[in-house]
């Protein structure tokens, strides 16, 4: 971390426990797609960034209770949209306003993120059209744009896999009118 090592150095006086061992690579392999799910949820970067460290402190303090019943990535996505409709939930009661996303931040969020855009004016109305479905419904999106299978989708949503099939066909017909 900085440039004398000390923090090396604290390492082998105090080394890492197996629970910081574990959430240290569960937080890199998953970092990424998790930050995606926060910005597709809030579309801002400074609320993303706190529902982030939300998650990963929920995620921090039950990973003893994870049973390894389901893949990591299952279980952290449940944490993460479990705390981000809770945190919706939460906003929803006291603005009790209805919140809207513009263009110009989301390709802004998705630039500091090195996410290439096929064409701004494509992405940005897509942006827009994900986040005007409802709250399971860009979840589910969101989950199928990052290559869950339908079974993960309904361990992680709650849902049944019919369900899901049913969702994502009612979802693409609703963004496919969206996008005209």
């Amino acid at each position: 971390m900085n440039p004398n090592g000390f923090g090396k150095k604290l390492n082998h006086l105090f080394p890492m426990s197996k629970k910081e061992d574990e959430f240290k690579q569960i937080y890199q392999d998953s970092r990424d797609k998790i930050y995606r799910l926060c910005l597709s949820f809030v579309g801002n970067k400074a609320d993303a960034d706190d529902l982030f460290q939300d998650i990963y402190i929920k995620v921090w303090n039950n990973i003893g209770s994870f049973r390894k019943e389901s893949n990591i990535n299952t279980w952290i996505y449940r944490v993460a949209t479990n705390t981000a409709l809770v945190q919706l939930n939460r906003n929803s009661k006291l603005n009790k306003r209805h919140s809207t996303i513009k263009s110009e931040n989301v390709e802004r969020e998705l630039e500091d993120h090195d996410i290439n855009p096929y064409s701004e004016e494509k992405l940005s109305k897509l942006h827009q059209a994900i986040f005007s479905l409802k709250k399971m419904d860009r979840i589910i999106t969101h989950l199928l744009l990052e290559d869950s299978s339908y079974n993960e989708i309904a361990e992680i949503t709650g849902l049944s896999i019919s369900n899901v099939g049913v969702r994502i066909n009612r979802i693409k017909i609703a963004l496919a009118k969206k996008m005209k």
